[in-house]
């Protein structure tokens, strides 16, 4: 299967001007392409599902469609209006609903979206559009910005480059894809709005005041989904019930809860990125009434990631942690730290029988210990070796692994990303990908140290990096693209490359371009 034109124009025109919006130096026309984006990826999912019952059922009669459009825009519109009237309303908002998904119900089909993260993305643009528009930046509690960055660090432009060549390599890998329809769904659903997020954080003012809120917020939401954990495993019930896992919970003695995400994986992963930047804070607080708050809000947090029985979710929160503690107390104590860790594994394996799982062969490690997914390792390298340069294509590989593997795989969906990477975009796609990873640590890691927020976001940057060696989804994460956005507003800050505009005579914020210049 290969993509209509229809659909290989509309992805096109959505990654295009995705990339667009993140390249443009222009304010104006950085928003005039996101409205195009944020416009095109909603329409290009409706016409590949165009006849579907889910789609049939929502367009008859035509006003219903026409209905649910209108309230979508003037919900945006509203939300647009508060951010423009409240100082640091948007990034909070967006950190707050990034990992929420809500079960929506359409033909009687039920799919998990970022339902409240799209309204928040589409009010920013709203928000920011208006503004550029105006020829002013944002007004904020009827304040200007107090600053504009104008000077970019090579590192930063390459990053914003290797992001839009990103979007734009997977549209023009869509062409020749064996599953259309699902890259459609990645690059509208997750990828445009993403990108779109990303470009707009340049346009925030970030003050440690900001990123402190932020803190509280991401702690009291993860709190909530600790609470409903808790209530699952003391109910021994799923509120979000997903059949293999009901299923799973009845055959082991164990149960685990996924809160109010669809698996126990994305649940483990939530928790250990606020774990880590707790963690973060923690290195750097003094003993004190804040403290303790944190220090409890992380145990709490901690029962609930135990709960979660999520092993990718437990790696990511010691690889966080140890990259926090290599940049606050030295990377000697960290590798200490590290050994340690590996060591009481070792330990817990050998006298919990872990150790006795029969592994004595590729197919019982598969059965045994990994749920299928070595499997999925092997195959994906398979599948790769079969297309080394440019892949089955993008989001294909569930249905290659299918139909060119194994017919009868127990899973097609939790694999390593660089394998998934690898598979469906070749070596293309790989080079961008391992540019991307190589720019973002050059830009977090080096002076990190020197500071509670970066150390957090590095940390965090490389939980979720980690985690997706081992559950895939890193570029088609909403996190992945925040803590990028943060990241880069930092790097300008410990560069020098953000100066104070000097005051207009009149009260006015001078004109200019609040992105970052080219260095």
């Amino acid at each position: 299967m290969t993509a209509s034109a229809p659909e290989f124009i509309g992805m096109l025109v959505s990654c295009g001007a995705a990339a667009t919006a993140l390249l443009a130096r222009d304010a104006r026309l950085r928003y005039a392409a996101a409205v195009v984006a944020i416009a095109a990826a909603p329409a290009l999912v409706l016409g590949n599902v165009w006849d579907t019952s889910r789609v049939v059922s929502l367009r008859h009669p035509p006003e219903k469609l026409a209905a649910v459009c209108v309230a979508a825009v003037v919900a945006a519109a509203i939300v647009g209006a508060i951010f423009r009237r409240y100082e640091g309303a948007f990034p909070i908002a967006a950190f707050a609903v990034l990992p929420l998904r809500v079960p929506v119900t359409v033909g009687g089909q039920t799919a998990h979206l970022l339902v409240p993260l799209y309204l928040v993305i589409a009010g920013g643009v709203l928000s920011y559009g208006y503004a550029a528009l105006r020829g002013t930046e944002a007004r904020q509690d009827g304040a200007p910005p107090a600053h504009a960055a104008t000077v970019r660090p090579l590192l930063v432009t390459w990053l914003y480059r290797v992001l839009a060549a990103t979007l734009v390599l997977y549209a023009i890998q869509t062409f020749y894809s064996d599953d259309v329809s699902n890259a459609i769904e990645n690059a509208s659903f997750f990828l445009v709005p993403f990108a779109l997020l990303f470009a707009m954080f340049g346009d925030v003012r970030w003050s440690d005041r900001l990123l402190t809120w932020i803190l509280v917020t991401v702690t009291a939401v993860a709190l909530v989904f600790a609470g409903v954990a808790f209530w699952e495993y003391a109910a021994r019930d799923l509120l979000l019930s997903r059949g293999d896992l009901l299923a799973s919970n009845q055959l082991h003695l164990y149960f685990r809860v996924n809160s109010l995400f669809y698996d126990p994986n994305i649940l483990g992963r939530d928790l250990a990125l606020v774990l880590v930047a707790l963690g973060a804070y923690l290195a750097w607080a003094r003993s004190g009434r804040l403290a303790a708050v944190a220090a409890v809000s992380a145990g709490i947090l901690l029962a609930a990631l135990a709960l979660s029985f999520s092993i990718t979710g437990f790696v990511a929160l010691v690889a966080g942690l140890l990259v926090v503690m290599a940049l606050r107390w030295g990377l000697r104590r960290a590798i200490g730290a590290g050994l340690a860790i590996v060591a009481a594994a070792a330990i817990f394996a050998a006298v919990s029988g872990v150790g006795r799982t029969d592994l004595s062969s590729t197919d019982k490690i598969n059965t045994n210990l990994s749920a299928g997914r070595v499997s999925l390792i092997t195959g994906g390298y398979d599948l790769t070796r079969d297309r080394p340069v440019y892949g089955w294509g993008s989001g294909s590989f569930g249905k290659a692994f299918k139909d060119h593997v194994d017919k009868h795989a127990q899973t097609t969906v939790s694999h390593s990303e660089p394998l998934t990477v690898g598979a469906e975009q070749g070596a293309i796609g790989l080079v961008v990908y391992a540019a991307l990873i190589v720019l973002s640590l050059l830009i977090l890691l080096p002076g990190a140290r020197e500071s509670l927020a970066a150390t957090a976001v590095a940390g965090c940057y490389i939980a979720l990096f980690v985690h997706s060696l081992g559950y895939a989804d890193f570029s088609v994460d909403p996190a992945m693209w925040a803590l990028l956005g943060v990241a880069v507003a930092l790097r300008l800050r410990r560069s020098g490359g953000v100066e104070l505009p000097a005051p207009d005579p009149a009260g006015q914020p001078p004109a200019r371009d609040p992105r970052p210049a080219t260095a």
